[in-house]
């Protein structure tokens, strides 16, 4: 195989030959290319090698019905082609799917398959991830970083926990670089399925020297590959150095829980991941064997990803502890939760039906809840639609009914014509908005109670009522969401949620889109505020409604990105369902739900639209141009089920990459609300539970200074789960974390006061402007060098309004991404102030006073001589606990250390300087984002006990 470099084109080319054509010039030796990359892989080439493993061959597979394969196509055909699709064109139509296979064939294999420049630089970062296994006995395998700390490889390479106590992985075992080894811990976490079910192990592995390692996260979505399609393999085949298998992996079949390819596998190669060409996870490769005596054509066998994924739900769901915790590190939802993903019920995996369905009737084994914008439901409303709108509600059986576009007089005909005529016992709560367009939630009396949460409203009514640029309200005619506290209950089982019912504003133009946007930030910030609270952190979450607008539109993004939803009709957008039932025939009422709902499915999906036109006469016209949305919950024995997932979840999945800064404004706006509150800025005996909780294995009278510091090194280490990036850690530092009780903040040396609103919108301005520099850099960087574009870019941040202090200056270590967004040593600080220190080390001037010193003291700031010596004006006690956290939780980190970090300043520093109410405000959030705390502040007395030096 040859790997040609097209610089004009900024693409990269593998071919089958050997000769180079004149198609070829402008091209560089592979070995050249893949030093540019930064990598250290080794290309393999087409060589003939004797395969093992049709014993591991997975036994129980079966083929993929014809419309579970139809229905894979259509969705792959929409990530390669970017082709639009009709739902309905698409049932039965074997030759449509024939058709659409065929231009995928073309679209892979034409031009020489062409790749666009980032394949190669992608597959480099992935590399990092990957890593060569060896067992007591001396047996080699290939395994992959899933998340920190946890490493999958195949069962037969890791059978149990006993093998796995001594065997160890070695990260960066490649040409050229200098291995790191981490030994399995399966004391902490350890899962296995054996061959004859899905070959897979996960365990738990030391974090020493892998910290910065991005790892190759799991994924949901079935989706990722279908035959014809190439996959490339990272690997150390036969325990060699790192090798990557590229570009003539053909799949040849795929099977419901396995994938078959041709590629190059040694035995060493087991455990291997196997990506698809936009570096996708897609399986995990297992076995290989040789179809014919001639050893000419070799199949591969690799564990579809999202099968093993739906292993570790049922498991989590089971009440698996190790399981949820790996559950909890998914980062993304199947696009029908059904398909191979055990997110609720699932009788029959292998037929994927369609989510649309004519008719629905609730059904007493489950929960049922829905939502339907009846339309026009209004007080004079006529006894025909009356009657019909009451036999539909009767028909749908539901527990929980959430309406949009109601009124009262009508719900009050509406509940008694169901008695009247159809015996239903039910009843309703109401949110009054202005204007005729009501919400609600009718409910079966007999299994259901809902309290209606006004409560809700009000304590979030300055969120409620934002307005835009243009002075529009977020929700119009104040039709703010209705929140309801449901119970339902069947045969002593109940389960309970929180039901938010919206119904955001219509219309196409800039002006309704950008209220759709606010009200889908407001709302967002509001859910993932309410998972904070003591009544709502283990109340599960259902949001339904009239959203008028489609997935995946820009208006609805910050629901679509909350970490604490998901989105059950994602996958029906894309598959060109429709809720609403008028031009623009579109998909437009949603359903979401928080992470810790356990979902039973209907059709083999978790959502069905109801298409009520299909199956009654004249519904669009008579009744509504709105199809129901219904969805059913599993039953929870005293909400047991929902107590097992909610000990995994926890508060840290609560952080998610993206947030523009006008949501950050609104969390702003939201906790300077809050902080009005003395206890909700900091409630000192919630926190000592905290603390007692976090510290409950550290012995700090152990009298050993050193095994102190080693105890607390893994602590601090081990329950750092969240690491935030430097652009995220900035946006909670001003929204948050270094809020002062008054809801202003504070430059650390100077003690000045600033405007965080202020802080945000000047960061918003410099990360935008340093995103047009890299553009333009990546657009000039032929004429630049390497050299000349980090100075570029270090100037323009040495110039930018740099409003952010690491007290642990970044030049120190090196720009780590762990250490540089980690919260416990950042500041505030005014950019005067952070220019002024630059990264010079403390130092403590014994005549220091700002007076005398015009030229080398900022009077605000500090003290500096020349680049040597730094003395802040404030901030003392805090920079110097930061600091010396920074020795605990990154040891060895700092380079030259010892002439930078002058510990018994520190210390003392820390003991003039006591810890303010500002310092255990923050620790105790930091602690809620990353996991981790700050035993300075927490017990300040213990700065004596702990030898410092073995962090330099």
């Amino acid at each position: 195989m040859l790997v040609v470099f097209l610089w004009k084109k900024k693409e990269v080319c593998f071919e089958d030959k050997i000769h180079i054509t004149m198609h070829h010039i402008n091209c560089i030796q592979i070995q050249t290319l893949i030093n540019f990359l930064g990598g250290a892989l080794m290309i393999n080439k087409n060589r003939t090698i004797s395969l093992v493993g049709r014993e591991y061959g997975v036994k129980d597979i079966s083929p993929l019905s014809s419309s579970t394969f139809r229905d894979l196509v259509k969705r792959r055909a929409l990530s390669i082609l970017d082709l639009s699709t009709d739902e309905k064109d698409w049932i039965h139509n074997e030759e449509l799917r024939k058709e659409t296979e065929k231009k995928i064939f073309e679209k892979i294999h034409k031009n020489n398959n062409l790749l666009p420049i980032s394949f190669l630089s992608k597959g480099v970062d992935k590399a990092k991830a990957i890593c060569k296994i060896t067992t007591p006995s001396g047996s080699m395998g290939t395994g992959f970083l899933i998340d920190n700390g946890i490493i999958m490889t195949n069962h037969h390479v890791i059978e149990n926990e006993q093998m796995a106590e001594g065997s160890f992985a070695e990260f960066y075992y490649e040409e050229d670089k200098s291995s790191i080894k981490v030994f399995l811990k399966p004391n902490k976490l350890f899962i296995t399925s054996p061959m004859d079910d899905l070959d897979f192990t996960i365990v738990s592995c030391e974090t020493v020297g892998i910290e910065d390692i991005k790892p190759i996260k799991l994924t949901r979505n079935p989706d990722t590959v279908t035959r014809g399609e190439y996959v490339n393999i990272i690997q150390h085949p036969s325990g060699r150095k790192k090798e990557l298998a590229l570009q003539d992996n053909n799949v040849s079949y795929v099977y419901d829980k396995v994938i078959h390819y041709i590629t190059d596998t040694e035995p060493g190669s087991s455990g291997s991941a196997v990506f698809n060409n936009t570096w996708q996870l897609v399986a995990l490769h297992h076995a290989g064997w040789y179809t014919n005596e001639g050893e000419k054509l070799a199949i591969n066998e690799g564990i579809r990803i999202s099968v093993i994924v739906s292993k570790l739900i049922a498991l989590a769901q089971s009440g698996d502890e190790s399981a949820s915790r790996v559950v909890d590190t998914l980062e993304d939802t199947s696009p029908y939760l059904g398909f191979y993903d055990v997110s609720g019920l699932i009788d029959n995996n292998n037929d994927l039906l369609e989510v649309e369905v004519p008719t629905y009737k609730g059904d007493k084994r489950f929960a049922d809840v829905g939502f339907w914008n009846i339309e026009h439901f209004n007080n004079n409303i006529s006894n025909q639609k009356l009657n019909k709108v009451a036999k539909i509600v009767s028909g749908l059986s539901m527990d929980a009914l959430g309406l949009v576009e109601v009124e009262k007089g009508a719900l009050d005909r509406l509940v008694q014509e169901l008695r009247s005529s159809f015996g239903a016992n039910m009843d309703y709560v109401y949110f009054d908005a202005d204007g005729s367009q009501d919400l609600a939630i009718i409910y079966d009396t007999y299994t259901t109670n809902v309290e209606l949460r006004e409560d809700i409203n009000l304590k979030y009514r300055s969120l409620l009522s934002s307005t835009t640029a243009s002075g529009k309200t977020a929700f119009p005619n104040k039709r703010e969401p209705l929140f309801a506290k449901c119970t339902i209950k069947e045969e002593g089982k109940d389960t309970e949620f929180l039901m938010i019912v919206v119904h955001l504003k219509a219309m196409r133009d800039r002006v309704s889109i950008q209220r759709r946007k606010l009200a889908s930030k407001v709302i967002s910030v509001i859910i993932e505020n309410l998972q904070q609270d003591e009544e709502f952190k283990n109340l599960p979450i259902i949001l339904g409604g009239d959203l008028n607008d489609d997935v995946p539109s820009d208006s609805l993004q910050d629901l679509l990105n909350s970490p604490a939803l998901l989105n059950l009709t994602l996958d029906d957008a894309s598959a060109g369902h429709l809720s609403y039932l008028k031009s623009p025939y579109s998909l437009i009422d949603h359903i979401f739900i928080s992470k810790d709902m356990k979902v039973g499915t209907i059709q083999n999906d978790d959502a069905a639209i109801v298409r009520l036109d299909r199956s009654i006469s004249d519904f669009v016209q008579d009744i509504s141009d709105h199809a129901p949305l219904v969805m059913r919950i599993i039953y929870g024995d005293s909400n047991e089920s929902f107590k097992k997932l909610n000990k995994s979840l926890g508060i840290f999945n609560n952080i998610y990459e993206e947030e523009d800064y006008e949501k950050t404004l609104l969390r702003l706006k939201l906790n300077q609300e809050r902080f009005e509150n003395e206890d909700e800025y900091y409630n000192e005996e919630k926190d000592k539970f905290l603390i007692n909780s976090y510290y409950n294995r550290i012995d700090f009278n152990i009298n050993d200074n050193k095994k102190l510091y080693h105890k607390i090194n893994e602590l601090l280490t081990s329950t750092h789960v969240n690491i935030l990036s430097y652009s995220r850690s900035k946006k909670e530092l001003h929204s948050l974390v270094d809020l002062r009780e008054d809801g202003t903040t504070q430059s650390i040396y100077s003690g000045k006061s600033i405007n965080p609103e202020e802080l945000i919108r000047a960061d918003a301005l410099y990360e935008n402007q340093k995103r047009t520099l890299i553009e333009n850099l990546m657009h000039n960087k032929q004429f630049l060098t390497d050299s000349q574009k980090e100075q570029l870019l270090e100037l323009f941040e040495c110039n930018g309004n740099c409003n952010i202090e690491h007290v642990v200056p970044r030049s120190w270590f090196g720009n780590q991404s762990t250490m540089e967004g980690d919260l416990h040593h950042l500041f505030i600080c005014e950019s005067t102030c952070n220019s002024f220190r630059s990264n010079v080390p403390y130092y403590d001037f014994s005549d220091y006073n700002p007076e005398a010193y015009t030229e080398t003291v900022r009077t605000e700031c500090g003290k500096k001589e020349q680049d040597l010596k730094f003395e802040p004006n404030g901030g003392k006690g805090e920079v110097a606990r930061a600091v010396l956290y920074f020795l605990l939780r990154y040891p060895h980190k700092i380079n030259n250390s010892k002439k930078r970090i002058d510990i018994e300043l520190l210390l003392k520093w820390h003991e003039e300087h006591p810890v303010t109410l500002h310092e255990k405000h923050r620790n105790v959030t930091i602690f809620k984002l990353q996991g981790n705390r700050n035993p300075l502040i927490d017990y300040p007395e213990c700065a004596n006990l702990i030898n410092f030096s073995l962090g330099l």
